[in-house]
């Protein structure tokens, strides 16, 4: 190909015509230009096949972390009812309304659970390398909502470690002989009882201080309840979209 264009460029310059000569160089020019651009144009569409398949690759994957995540979410959820059901039933005893076999698990009232997100421990900046702009949205709402979780979790928390742990071993509260008697019936909910010294657990519970961090207890519970529940249709939404994205 490159012989035939110099066999006319030579022709041309050999035959004295210059205007030919110049409208076959500006020809030429064109021809190379085109070249260039139609070899950028597969190189970009290239990359962008590239782009696209990464993307790809990693919604699917980011799917597949929320979908974990929600199996999370949901039983963090069901364990902080569990928790809540007992701070509940320790108020009706409280009432007079309940008598102490009423109450199934007492000693859930210590009960401390891990919060913990899979996505954002394996993407923890992925808003900005997705390019659905309408998702990248989602995912910044559904991170929000996580750090809000957190934060009202840690003030349920602080109350369990900060005032019913040390009020409960103060007044010895708890069966410290349980844990090594019984210990291949720890998670066995018929146990649970014998975990405390249910006598000093019971008179204790109708003091009044225990009456005020039941209280605190059970308000840090209900705000964490509610992000659990905003968190959990945070994410079904999330995934479908995600999902819709995919299947384009």
């Amino acid at each position: 190909m490159i012989k035939f264009f110099r066999r006319i460029r030579y022709r041309l310059l050999n035959g004295n015509n210059f205007s030919k000569y110049l409208l076959y160089a500006i020809g030429e020019i064109i021809l190379v230009v085109i070249g260039i651009l139609i070899a950028l144009q597969i190189n970009n569409w290239n990359e962008d096949r590239k782009a696209q398949k990464a993307q790809r690759s990693l919604l699917i994957n980011l799917y597949k972390n929320l979908k974990a995540d929600s199996v999370v979410i949901q039983d963090n959820k069901e364990n902080m009812f569990v928790i809540m059901e007992a701070q509940s039933q320790l108020h009706e005893f409280r009432k007079g309304k309940l008598v102490q076999s009423d109450i199934n698990s007492p000693h859930m009232i210590r009960g401390s659970i891990r919060i913990y997100s899979i996505t954002r421990a394996n993407y923890p900046d992925v808003a900005p390398q997705i390019f659905n702009e309408a998702i990248k949205d989602e995912i910044r709402e559904y991170y929000r909502l996580l750090a809000s979780l957190d934060n009202a979790y840690t003030q349920y928390d602080n109350v369990v470690k900060q005032m019913i742990r040390p009020y409960m071993a103060e007044n010895l509260l708890m069966n410290p002989d349980f844990l090594y008697e019984n210990s291949n019936d720890i998670n066995n909910a018929k146990q649970s009882r014998n975990f405390l010294n249910l006598d000093k657990f019971y008179e204790a519970v109708k003091s009044d201080y225990f009456g005020q961090i039941l209280f605190e207890s059970k308000l840090k519970a209900s705000e964490t309840i509610e992000f659990f529940d905003r968190i959990l249709a945070a994410n079904m939404e999330l995934r479908n979209s995600i999902r819709n994205e995919i299947d384009k």
